[in-house]
């Protein structure tokens, strides 16, 4: 029975040295690797302070609300840049751009349907205005044959061929 006992006994493991690593006890390299006994540490990085976070904190604090979805101050446009709202598609749906170029608006068809020209000050309209009150100086009626003046109250019908006044409502 005696000689089913197993005694263990601990295995001598030899210190072997951390690669890449320098030793703090002076010994090269060569030393380092051979298995002769030394204090070892791991090589010191030099510090490191942590990036500073940068976050477009002006943007989207002071121009725009993104819990609120609402633009809080002024952008300006590029040349090239614009604001589109809708996607048109051909027989689907119309759109509607901003830019400096001035505001468009098309229909499914692909007819502009509202111009402002920035340049000239000029709106062209395509279909029916209606609105319960007109404040102008003088409304020019279709091919400018028909005018109605309000600054001196007056409406006049010219000949399309002459452009002579034929009928005068008011005074001429």
């Amino acid at each position: 029975m005696a000689d089913d006992i197993k005694v263990y006994t601990p295995a001598v493991v030899a210190e072997i040295a951390f690669p890449l690593v320098e030793s703090t006890t002076g010994t090269d390299s060569s030393s380092a690797s051979s298995s002769q006994g030394g204090t070892y540490t791991a090589k010191q990085t030099p510090e490191q302070p942590f990036p500073i976070a940068r976050v477009a904190s002006e943007l989207l604090s002071t121009a725009i609300n993104t819990r609120s979805k609402k633009i809080l101050a002024q952008f300006e446009f590029t040349q090239s840049g614009a604001i589109q709202i809708g996607k048109y598609e051909n027989g689907v749906s119309g759109d509607l751009r901003l830019s400096p170029d001035g505001i468009v608006m098309r229909n499914k068809s692909g007819i502009n349907t509202i111009v402002f020209d920035p340049d000239t000050g000029d709106a062209y309209f395509s279909g029916r205005i209606q609105s319960g009150t007109v404040i102008a100086g003088v409304i020019s009626v279709g091919d400018d044959s028909i005018q109605i003046d309000g600054i001196n109250r007056r409406q006049v019908w010219f000949d399309p061929d002459t452009q002579e006044p034929v009928i005068g409502i008011g005074f001429l």
